[in-house]
């Protein structure tokens, strides 16, 4: 799972190290990122949760503006002659 954060504490040098090292602190986080005013967090929902995070970055004395988690399921490539669903296509 991938969770974007804004956080008023993104562009303080300062602060985003304070950040990054709250979050690389928790089990679970695989990679933190900051780019275009977001922390991207990469972490693994079997072992920490979005709430975990959030809590995390405002422990470190940083505001939590904004959130929002996708999923990195991955995502079904079809094949010609095969549906979606994996089953061989029906024939006319």
């Amino acid at each position: 799972m991938v969770a974007r954060i804004e956080s008023e504490g993104v562009g303080s040098p300062t602060h985003e190290k304070a950040i990054t090292g709250a979050l690389n602190a928790i089990d679970g986080v695989e990679e933190v990122s900051i780019e275009n005013g977001a922390i991207h967090v990469t972490y693994d929902p079997l072992q920490t949760t979005e709430k975990k995070i959030e809590e995390s970055i405002r422990a470190s004395g940083n505001s939590v503006t904004s959130a929002e988690t996708d999923s990195e399921a991955p995502r079904l490539v079809t094949a010609p002659g095969l549906a979606a669903t994996g089953e061989p296509a029906a024939r006319d």
